[in-house]
């Protein structure tokens, strides 16, 4: 090669190697896109090519040197079509992490390079280059073509039938990979080094064009694919993708808190062994509906709704191969709709009709009949205001944070004050010394005072309340109030269990009403049963996914306030 040739040379591998410094730091830059770590990993390796050709020909007196960038030539030219291959994956989407197949593939290329480096013998002289190159020819070149081209292959797949990628983006990426290659076997033949100069600037010039003017470091249906991922993440919704056969495929992180499984456990299972209460429900595409299901948070409603999820291949012809099941969360906005229904109720049957009987009254004063009937009537009026308006205090002050609430002691000041407001009941408590809970001391007091009020009024004289803290066999605090009255109306526990109230189909009170708020609020579950002679018993368990703190007295102990 004459001197002109040599700088021309020189020259070029000069502009080559700027170009990919520049493609590089611009790719290093920032490595938040999805494969700018990947793409940068591959232009650095095209520069590292570009940095060993411009060494390898340099003047005779640095021959050692000089022949050794040359072998060294031989990593990037294996190791750069297995980086454009990942780079390819997580392009199309199928993940940028290095995995152990990925890792394999590195190290399946990388066998005949030791076998290679086993031969040489002291300085790295021309023959032993020579029978080393030899040896790659066969495995070596085999395993690069077909890594090479099956990323090819993979990559304008996906970019041809992407409506955002545009052709001439196919064209200077495949370009900017392939020239050294292509070039450098296409001008030399065996004589490698000036094709690859030539490959390695048109390489350079590619990739400066590409990362310039189109979006190689995030890949539209990779960035696709994160979008809907980050969306369905996170929404405040639960998504559970099931199969036909009700096995999950996928869940986002709102259903894992909820349900208390991480995605990973819940793959595979059953829909019916993880979401407590679905059991029942069509999940048919289409079907929209309410439900109450046990979470985390205990019992709630949520309006759920299946969808097709359809696949994406043109194999599938559009046809469903799965079901994805969303599941929102209403238990708050039922409550609050109950809430208005009832207090509105309220203001307009109960309080009308009440100052519509103090009203008929007024005119006889005189009478003391007509006297006590004005005077009950005002007292159940303010009854009811004060219950609407503590009612209305309780389900505000409850959109705090929940702080932890000793049940035990809540339920002994809400019966002390039960029996001196009711000095002819008999109001027991049957107690741990504490039981604590993740709740709201406001509502649960008040909840207490309404059970314990309620059942004082409506038992049979002389009234007998008999109110137990504990927990289930599993652990769960519950709530105990059993009275020895005639019980509560079946059209009372419909209301109460019901969607709301009707114009013609109105309750007692606000009272149970409230202890319905209540319950919803804390994640509660509600149950009534009969009780032995006569009466009934409410229950109301707190269901906490961490678990009650409860302090119990050893049983032979007496930690029972028996009254």
């Amino acid at each position: 090669m004459n001197v002109f040739s040599l700088s021309a040379s020189l020259a070029i591998d000069g502009v080559a190697v700027a170009l990919l410094a520049w493609v590089t730091w611009q790719a290093a830059r920032d490595r938040s896109p999805p494969n700018a770590t990947t793409f940068g990993a591959m232009t650095a390796g095209l520069l590292l090519w570009a940095l060993l050709s411009l060494l390898s020909e340099f003047p005779h007196e640095w021959s050692v040197g000089a022949g050794m960038a040359a072998v060294a030539q031989v990593l990037p030219i294996v190791f750069i079509p297995a980086v454009w291959l990942v780079y390819v994956l997580g392009y199309t989407g199928r993940g940028t992490g290095l995995t152990r197949p990925r890792l394999a593939l590195f190290v399946l290329l990388a066998l005949p390079l030791v076998g290679a480096a086993a031969t040489f013998e002291g300085d790295p002289s021309t023959e032993a280059v020579q029978r080393s190159l030899a040896s790659l020819v066969g495995t070596e070149l085999i395993l690069l073509f077909v890594v090479y081209v099956y990323a090819a292959v993979v990559f304008l797949n996906y970019g041809w039938s992407h409506g955002r990628i545009s052709k001439a983006q196919l064209a200077a990426q495949l370009g900017g990979i392939s020239a050294p290659y292509v070039v450098g076997t296409w001008l030399n033949g065996s004589r490698i080094v000036d094709g690859v100069t030539a490959g390695l600037l048109l390489s350079g010039l590619l990739l400066a064009i590409s990362i310039r003017r189109y979006p190689v470091l995030t890949g539209f249906p990779k960035a696709d694919y994160v979008a809907r991922s980050r969306v369905v993440e996170a929404l405040q919704e639960a998504v559970i993708v099931v199969d036909w056969d009700g096995h999950i495929l996928d869940a986002n992180a709102t259903a894992e808190d909820l349900f208390d499984r991480s995605t990973r456990e819940m793959i595979g299972t059953p829909m019916i062994s993880i979401v407590d209460g679905i059991d029942d429900i069509d999940l048919s595409p289409g079907t929209t509906g309410n439900v109450t299901l046990r979470t985390t948070r205990g019992h709630r409603q949520f309006q759920f709704t299946v969808s097709a999820v359809e696949g994406d291949d043109a194999d599938s012809g559009g046809t469903p191969v799965a079901r994805a099941v969303l599941l929102r969360d209403v238990t708050d906005q039922r409550t609050r709709e109950q809430r208005l229904s009832v207090l509105n109720r309220v203001l307009r049957h109960n309080v009308r009709n009440k100052l519509d009987v103090i009203l008929a009254h007024a005119d006889h004063v005189d009478d003391e009949t007509h006297q006590t009937v004005i005077r009950d009537s005002a007292t159940d009026l303010s009854s009811i205001s004060r219950k609407a308006r503590d009612a209305e205090a309780v389900m505000t002050d409850s959109n705090g944070p929940p702080s932890p609430v000793d049940l035990a002691a809540v339920t002994q000041k809400v019966a002390t004050t039960a029996r001196e407001d009711y000095p002819e009941s008999t109001v027991s408590v049957d107690a741990p010394e504490s039981l604590q809970i993740p709740s709201h001391q406001t509502i649960i007091r008040r909840l207490v005072t309404e059970l314990v009020e309620n059942a004082i009024v409506h038992s049979t004289d002389p009234a007998r309340v008999d109110i137990e803290v504990g927990t289930t066999a599993e652990g769960t605090p519950q709530l105990c109030v059993a009275d020895n009255g005639p019980g509560i109306p079946d059209r009372e526990r419909e209301l109460l269990t019901g969607a709301g109230e009707t114009q013609l189909e109105h309750g007692l009170g606000v009272g149970l009403w409230f202890v319905n708020w209540a319950v919803n609020q804390l994640g509660a579950e509600l149950e009534f049963e009969q009780a032995n002679p006569e009466g009934t018993v409410v229950i109301v368990r707190f269901h906490d996914v961490n678990g009650p703190t409860d302090k119990r007295m050893d049983p032979s102990d007496d930690a029972t306030d028996r009254n």
